[in-house]
């Protein structure tokens, strides 16, 4: 795995300032393209900049965290359905309460924290709860929608390819302890799991990752805007729509939360092991790095 970007001294000599300029252009190019990543390997050894699985301290985040102060990590306060209201989940997002309810605003590189049209994919979540449910509502931008997962498939590995994905730690305290992980993708095939703690339990390169019997219990629904699979045309992208029972998170101290309760919470859009974020990681671990999950706020209706 390659350190930090940095810069290297030269020492002078007759060929120095040409090796110094040559040197500094590789190094800025080599820079360019580690931080235009939106993050990847969410199962693999992490490459430069924020990355999904693998614990990774180093690369283009890590390099610009040394250079500025640590980000602010994000909050959201998302209102209770009001007495009555419902959703029916059907992946389209229409109701009057998905209108105004709280949203993300579009996901950020993973890396550097900053919105990045480069990125292959990218998306925003809205967010409602009710004493039952969570429910999490994605819009994702996506050109080539790919799923190729077999039909009713347990746990396939989403992140693979192009999927959604919730990271929730109850206790709000950052510290990775019992925390959650929920991909939908766009065949509405789910993988769920439960951690003890980091990235752990892990059983190696293939998983399993988590505790994999755990299920969220969710219901869901998946409206493509485009073609599954059909590398022919241009696809716009895939509208996510899930309900998750408070009940699932056995692990939480208060399931449903309380008005004004904050658990911790991430969101991502991810194609090829990669993707963009709600709260970016920054270079200090993977996707599954609770400090760097944002503040998600409970409000009355």
């Amino acid at each position: 795995m390659r350190g930090p970007c940095c810069r290297r001294r030269f020492t002078d000599s007759a060929h120095g300032a040409h090796a110094r300029a040559r040197a500094l252009a590789l190094v800025a190019v080599a820079f360019a393209a580690a931080c235009s990543r939106g993050g990847g390997g969410e199962q693999e050894a992490a490459p430069p900049g924020a990355t999904g699985r693998a614990p990774a301290s180093s690369g283009a985040g890590a390099g610009q965290s040394q250079r500025r102060p640590p980000a602010v990590v994000k909050e959201l306060s998302v209102r209770k359905l009001a007495p009555g209201a419902a959703i029916a989940i059907d992946g389209r997002l229409d109701e009057p309460a998905w209108q105004a309810a709280a949203a993300t605003g579009p996901f950020v590189n993973v890396g550097t924290g900053r919105e990045d049209r480069s990125l292959p994919t990218q998306g925003e979540a809205r967010l409602l709860w009710d004493d039952g449910f969570l429910y999490v509502g994605f819009d994702v931008r996506d050109t080539t929608i790919t799923g190729g997962f077999p039909e009713g498939a347990r746990d396939p590995h989403l992140w693979e390819r192009d999927t959604v994905e919730v990271m929730i730690d109850p206790d709000g305290d950052g510290d990775n302890k019992d925390y959650y992980e929920i991909q939908i993708n766009p065949q509405n095939l789910v993988f769920d799991s439960q951690f003890d703690d980091y990235n752990a339990p892990r059983g190696g390169p293939s998983g399993p990752f988590g505790h994999e019997a755990w299920s969220a219990g969710l219901a869901s629904a998946v409206a493509l805007r485009g073609t599954l699979d059909d590398g022919s045309d241009e696809d716009v992208g895939y509208v996510v729509e899930a309900k998750i029972p408070w009940r699932s998170f056995a692990k939480a101290k208060a399931a449903p939360p309380s008005p004004g309760d904050a658990w911790r919470m991430n969101f991502y859009a991810m194609q090829d092991n990669g993707g963009a974020a709600w709260s970016p990681i920054l270079g200090e671990g993977n996707f599954h790095r609770a400090r760097r999950f944002g503040r998600v706020r409970f409000v009355g209706p």
